[in-house]
């Protein structure tokens, strides 16, 4: 679904309520991806001189937690190129402390006995580090303290917007504070229900998956293929992919999609209830098909007898034990891209720009790389003494940011589909491609290059 809304600006409050700062830019949103962007202003020495406001709706609250036995139940899978930010912010040996490593990436065709396995080249370099989101904000958040240029306002957001219509004019924002503010350059991180974008017009695409995602924390029995649990499982199935993200050598984070229907009826069993239907799940066969399996079969012993294709790996899932801290929760999954990420003196990012299917965990680092590719931008506006806001310059970053997150996007979301359907020749197709990628290795490398 398109969907658009048409903003009128309302200048009314601009010229009743005297302006009462100026600022370069200002950025809508706190979380993952808004507070990133300012630190990685704050931190480039190019914009050094000039003034960021982060307009921050939450309050940062500490959890109670114990360091050794307690994980969040919403984590992120931190790809390299995310590590390579973070280390560039000086946080990346904070966040690295309870970072769990991924070795491998493990995928199964719940229909099927088609398999495939992803690594780096390099055995030594992990595909990925998952890590709980709340220690990540923790860590941005240690940044924002440290950076100068950088105001943050917590618990302030913003009830009122005027986005100007060409250069001649700023951005207008009355705080829910009373103040009035201007900026030369507004950055929407404020997520994928962002009123800012909402409020420029910009459209976007829009579509429900009618699926909902079950997250907690889960001890785990490792899989005897992988002893440290350093392996990101998933399964798929017809109502949705089950990903087990490993957190220690004893606990791994769950991410559980199936209809929303099925996801209320899971949330409201027992725990020893949910954890008996989720490891059969892991292993349940009833959706194999013989009349695929024999041919499939056939066909992977063909593979394996060419010399210079790998042998395809088999592994054992691990074993669910318990809900240790009995933490299920569930959101709704839906895909949300802007057709255009800017307008004049506005850019969107992280998730106001385009959410994901969570796959792996791996959505909010399109946001990060956004915020790499923006504050490039704004570096290299500064050094041509140009127009933060400038469509000139924030066309670069538009067409950067979509060449990169749309193929990811495109293939997420049609992977998604592809494996949503139990629908036998669509099975038999997808299991021979999965099978034959499985064992070009330089295929896999690229794409672990590309998404990382």
């Amino acid at each position: 679904m398109i969907c658009s809304q048409t903003f009128h600006c309302v200048r009314t409050f601009c010229a009743s309520k005297a302006i009462s700062s100026h600022y370069d830019i200002v950025i809508v949103g706190g979380g993952l991806v808004g507070s990133a962007m300012a630190c990685a202003i704050g931190k480039n020495s190019s914009l050094s001189s000039k003034k960021i406001l982060l307009l921050d709706s939450l309050k940062t609250v500490q959890p109670k937690v114990k360091e050794e036995d307690w994980y969040s139940n919403r984590v992120s899978a931190i790809a390299p190129s995310s590590v390579e930010l973070f280390e560039n912010l000086n946080i990346w040996k904070q966040i690295s402390v309870k970072a769990q490593p991924v070795s491998s990436l493990y995928i199964e065709d719940g229909c099927s006995e088609s398999r495939i396995t992803f690594k780096q080249s390099k055995p030594s370099s992990p595909v990925a580090y998952i890590v709980e989101n709340w220690r990540i904000v923790n860590a941005l958040h240690q940044c924002l303290r440290e950076s100068l240029n950088v105001n943050w306002k917590q618990e302030t957001s913003f009830c009122e917007l005027s986005l100007p219509e060409n250069l001649d004019e700023s951005v207008v924002l009355k705080l829910d504070n009373g103040e009035v503010v201007e900026s030369s350059l507004l950055i929407a991180a404020d997520g994928a229900n962002s009123r800012v974008r909402e409020i420029s017009g910009l459209k976007y695409t829009n579509e429900d998956y009618g699926q909902s995602c079950i997250v907690g924390s889960l001890e785990i029995s490792p899989s005897r293929n992988d002893i440290k649990n350093t392996i990101a499982w998933q399964r798929f199935m017809p109502t949705g992919p089950i990903g087990i993200l490993p957190l220690n050598e004893k606990l791994s984070s769950l991410a559980w999609t199936t209809s929303t229907s099925e996801a209320k009826r899971l949330l409201e069993l027992p725990n020893e209830e949910f954890v008996k239907e989720l490891n059969g799940a892991l292993v349940d066969h009833s959706g194999h098909n013989k009349i695929i399996d024999g041919p499939l079969n056939c066909f992977s012993s063909i593979l394996n007898s060419i010399p210079f294709l790998a042998s395809s790996e088999s592994f054992v899932f691990p074993t669910i034990l318990s809900l240790p801290n009995n933490d299920r929760a569930a959101f709704p999954l839906s895909l949300i891209h802007a057709h255009d990420y800017i307008g004049n003196r506005l850019a969107l990012i992280g998730d106001a720009a385009h959410r994901i299917h969570p796959m792996a965990g791996l959505g909010v680092n399109l946001g990060w790389s956004d915020v790499v590719n923006l504050t490039n931008t704004l570096e290299i506006a500064v050094k041509e003494g140009g127009d933060l806001g400038s469509l000139i310059y924030l066309k670069n970053f538009d067409a950067k940011s979509q060449r990169k997150n749309v193929p990811i996007m495109t293939a997420i979301d049609f992977l998604n589909s592809l494996f949503s359907t139990n629908f036998l020749p669509s099975v038999f197709v997808r299991s021979v491609g999965v099978n034959l990628l499985d064992r070009l290795w330089p295929a896999k490398d690229l794409m672990v290059q590309y998404a990382s």
